[in-house]
């Protein structure tokens, strides 16, 4: 009997090569954009194959000249950068099974460029360690969709907001019969809870060392307790997406529980 291969992020998911081909795809003409998107792909230190192989022998002629720095901030550098990242070590899951994209770089220079790209644009990732490769992973649907259209993938984004669509509508129906009064109350307790840990925070002296973003995203959080965390975000100025309001609560938390 012939046993079964074992199945890889790559070879599972063809949404994930269905993304990789969409990005590969997208003309860049400029010099400088050229150089973020080859740093993206060479800096992991991953095995360059594919798209990715192909799109950097495009990047040739930008990368023989030596003049200037590779742009590598939350705008157009950072994003060119992110595609490049994606198309060498990076994958996503197919939405129909769950939401998640993980870049794997192997060198910490690239995990510490992905995450401060990442950051800067208000995406909420995770990281760990696995042996000898980072893993810097998003597994929100709002993260995923915005990390989509970061790095240009328009068609795929579409697509996944249609699954992710359906998908939730089922969840919801599946919540709403499956609701009682016993997870109300939990929801509740929490929310409660993370409203005295943020007071906590702003009556210390660590609030004064708070960034700006976080700052301004505990005020908001404390002038409306019963708002969502989406609402919450609506509010910002200028206004963030859920995940990115969420990522900076939860920083907030992680604060006030240090104290």
């Amino acid at each position: 009997m012939k046993a079964k291969s074992r199945e890889t992020p790559d070879n599972k998911e063809s949404f994930s090569k269905q993304v990789k081909s969409e990005v590969a795809g997208l003309i860049v003409k400029k010099p400088e954009d050229k150089k973020s998107l080859a740093a993206g792909i060479i800096m992991p230190g991953t095995r360059i194959k594919g798209e990715a192989e192909e799109l950097l022998m495009k990047c040739r002629e930008a990368l023989s000249d030596n003049t200037g720095k590779v742009a590598l901030d939350p705008g157009n550098g950072g994003r060119l950068f992110l595609r490049g990242a994606f198309l060498s070590c990076g994958y996503i899951t197919d939405p129909k099974d769950a939401y998640r994209i993980e870049l794997r770089p192997v060198n910490p220079e690239a995990k510490d460029v992905i995450t401060g790209i990442l950051f800067g644009l208000d995406i909420a990732y995770k990281e760990t360690k696995r042996d000898d490769v980072y893993i810097v992973y998003i597994r929100s649907g709002d993260g995923v969709s915005d990390f989509l259209g970061v790095i240009g993938a328009s068609t795929a984004r579409l697509q996944f907001e249609s699954l992710r669509t359906e998908r939730e509508v089922y969840s919801d129906i599946n919540r709403a019969v499956n609701c009682d009064s016993g997870n109300t109350g939990r929801q509740a307790d929490a929310a409660v809870r993370r409203g005295e840990l943020i007071d906590k925070l702003m009556k210390s002296p660590e609030a004064e060392k708070l960034p700006k973003s976080l700052y301004e995203a505990a005020i908001v959080h404390q002038e409306n307790p019963g708002a969502s965390i989406a609402e919450l975000g609506k509010m910002m100025n200028p206004p963030i997406g859920k995940s990115g309001m969420n990522h900076r609560l939860t920083r907030l938390l992680e604060i006030a529980e240090s104290l």
